[in-house]
């Protein structure tokens, strides 16, 4: 299962959306952790800093995509082409703010690692739709763990510490 929005700490705003051409060759899902990378968007990757989460996917005019890169349609996953970042230019709309809280499920039993399931651990990705249970530390990490997710107890509920955008 990838990240899924559950809501804003902030009660006065919506997300901070910023639009960004995505990488060559990357097959991209909404509500992936992403990075910028060489003035891209790339998967998020353990360790990290993370710019965000994807709201959307689209075209490089803002309108949302009506296949999904590979001839099929769209159903919230395109890969992008060979030569996006010159030709077509598909783009993101990522949310960057650090105020947003994620519902994610580990890549392993949550709770099986100390602080993996407690508020106040911190945790690092698997990969850009996962983290990965054994990182929990109350050092830092990339996502902030606030606990168990209250309506999916084998997810954790995070939010972005570690940010490309706004620092740690």
């Amino acid at each position: 299962m990838a990240f899924k929005t559950i809501g804003s700490l902030d009660p006065h705003g919506g997300p901070v959306v910023r639009k960004a051409i995505v990488a060559n060759s990357v097959t991209i899902t909404e509500e992936d952790s992403v990075k910028a990378s060489s003035g891209f968007v790339a998967l998020g990757t353990a360790g990290a800093l993370v710019l965000g989460h994807v709201e959307s996917i689209v075209t490089y005019d803002g309108v949302g995509v009506e296949d999904n890169g590979a001839g099929g349609d769209f159903v919230g996953t395109y890969t992008t082409a060979s030569d996006n970042q010159t030709n077509a230019k598909v783009s993101v709309l990522v949310n960057v703010s650090k105020l947003y809280t994620y519902s994610v499920d580990p890549d392993d039993t949550i709770g099986t690692t100390t602080g993996s399931d407690l508020l106040g651990y911190h945790t690092d990705l698997a990969d850009e739709d996962n983290t990965d249970e054994s990182t929990a530390t109350t050092g830092t990490a990339q996502y902030f763990i606030w606990g168990v997710d209250p309506m999916d107890s084998g997810n954790q509920e995070v939010s972005i510490y570690e940010s490309q955008v706004f620092g740690v």
